[in-house]
Protein backbone atom coordinates (compact mmCIF):
# COMPACT_ATOMS: atom_id res chain seq x y z
CA UNK A 1 0.00 0.00 0.00
CA UNK A 2 1.43 3.46 -0.68
CA UNK A 3 -0.16 6.91 -0.09
CA UNK A 4 0.02 8.10 -3.09
CA UNK A 5 -2.41 5.31 -4.79
CA UNK A 6 -5.65 6.78 -4.84
CA UNK A 7 -8.56 3.69 -5.37
CA UNK A 8 -12.04 2.61 -4.10
CA UNK A 9 -12.15 0.44 -1.81
CA UNK A 10 -12.74 -2.58 -4.14
CA UNK A 11 -10.34 -1.97 -6.13
CA UNK A 12 -7.32 -3.75 -5.98
CA UNK A 13 -4.12 -3.67 -7.86
CA UNK A 14 -4.02 -5.91 -11.06
CA UNK A 15 -7.74 -5.10 -12.04
CA UNK A 16 -9.58 -7.66 -9.61
CA UNK A 17 -12.38 -6.22 -8.20
CA UNK A 18 -11.98 -8.17 -4.85
CA UNK A 19 -12.92 -5.93 -1.58
CA UNK A 20 -10.63 -4.41 0.13
CA UNK A 21 -8.80 -5.69 3.43
CA UNK A 22 -10.63 -3.86 6.69
CA UNK A 23 -7.71 -4.52 8.44
CA UNK A 24 -5.40 -1.40 8.72
CA UNK A 25 -1.30 -1.72 8.70
CA UNK A 26 0.49 -0.52 11.22
CA UNK A 27 2.96 2.25 10.40
CA UNK A 28 5.35 4.35 12.70
CA UNK A 29 6.02 7.82 12.41
CA UNK A 30 9.98 7.83 11.69
CA UNK A 31 10.95 11.34 11.40
CA UNK A 32 9.01 14.70 10.90
CA UNK A 33 11.61 16.96 8.85
CA UNK A 34 10.88 20.50 6.95
CA UNK A 35 11.56 20.45 3.22
CA UNK A 36 11.51 23.62 0.56
CA UNK A 37 8.12 22.17 -0.11
CA UNK A 38 6.61 22.02 3.39
CA UNK A 39 6.92 19.51 6.62
CA UNK A 40 7.16 15.53 5.20
CA UNK A 41 7.17 12.52 7.14
CA UNK A 42 8.81 9.75 6.43
CA UNK A 43 7.10 6.77 8.13
CA UNK A 44 8.16 3.31 8.42
CA UNK A 45 6.38 0.18 7.49
CA UNK A 46 5.74 -3.24 8.87
CA UNK A 47 8.49 -4.36 6.76
CA UNK A 48 10.69 -1.95 7.31
CA UNK A 49 10.65 0.03 4.58
CA UNK A 50 10.01 3.86 4.49
CA UNK A 51 7.61 5.80 3.14
CA UNK A 52 7.89 10.27 2.95
CA UNK A 53 4.10 11.57 2.88
CA UNK A 54 4.00 15.01 2.85
CA UNK A 55 2.50 16.26 6.94
CA UNK A 56 -0.35 17.70 5.73
CA UNK A 57 -1.70 14.29 4.93
CA UNK A 58 -1.18 13.39 8.33
CA UNK A 59 -4.20 14.37 11.02
CA UNK A 60 -3.04 16.84 13.40
CA UNK A 61 -0.77 16.53 16.28
CA UNK A 62 1.06 13.84 14.74
CA UNK A 63 4.53 13.32 16.58
CA UNK A 64 7.95 11.22 15.88
CA UNK A 65 7.17 7.59 17.52
CA UNK A 66 3.27 7.61 16.80
CA UNK A 67 1.52 4.96 15.53
CA UNK A 68 -0.51 5.40 12.53
CA UNK A 69 -3.55 2.73 11.01
CA UNK A 70 -3.15 3.15 7.43
CA UNK A 71 -5.59 1.86 5.35
CA UNK A 72 -7.38 2.52 1.61
CA UNK A 73 -10.09 4.81 1.28
CA UNK A 74 -12.63 5.52 -0.70
CA UNK A 75 -10.62 9.12 -1.26
CA UNK A 76 -7.32 7.20 -1.11
CA UNK A 77 -5.17 6.25 1.77
CA UNK A 78 -6.37 7.26 5.13
CA UNK A 79 -4.09 7.59 7.82
CA UNK A 80 -5.61 7.32 11.66
CA UNK A 81 -3.43 7.95 14.72
CA UNK A 82 -3.70 5.06 17.84
CA UNK A 83 -3.33 7.06 20.62
CA UNK A 84 -3.30 3.78 22.94
CA UNK A 85 -1.31 1.68 21.13
CA UNK A 86 1.43 4.55 20.74
CA UNK A 87 1.26 4.49 24.65
CA UNK A 88 1.77 1.11 25.06
CA UNK A 89 4.86 1.02 22.82
CA UNK A 90 6.33 3.68 24.08
CA UNK A 91 5.74 2.22 27.78
CA UNK A 92 7.27 -0.93 26.70
CA UNK A 93 9.94 0.73 25.26
CA UNK A 94 11.36 2.87 28.41
CA UNK A 95 10.30 -0.43 30.56
CA UNK A 96 13.14 -2.30 28.24
CA UNK A 97 15.54 0.80 28.47
CA UNK A 98 15.27 0.88 32.32
CA UNK A 99 15.95 -2.21 32.68
CA UNK A 100 18.91 -2.30 30.27
CA UNK A 101 20.22 0.67 32.57
CA UNK A 102 19.47 -0.76 35.60
CA UNK A 103 21.70 -3.56 34.77
CA UNK A 104 24.66 -1.45 33.88
CA UNK A 105 24.43 1.12 36.36
CA UNK A 106 27.59 1.67 37.90
CA UNK A 107 27.90 0.90 41.79
CA UNK A 108 27.25 4.36 43.75
CA UNK A 109 27.91 4.83 47.83
CA UNK A 110 25.23 6.46 49.79
CA UNK A 111 25.64 9.70 48.49
CA UNK A 112 24.68 8.57 45.63
CA UNK A 113 28.23 9.14 44.16
CA UNK A 114 29.82 6.78 41.40
CA UNK A 115 32.32 4.61 43.20
CA UNK A 116 35.23 3.37 40.63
Amino acid sequence: MKPEEHRSETERPGGTDRPADPTPERWTVDAIEDTPRGPVARLERPDGETVDVPARHLPDGVREGDLLAVQDGPDGVIFRTLPEETQERREHAQAQLDALNARQAPPTNEQGEIDL
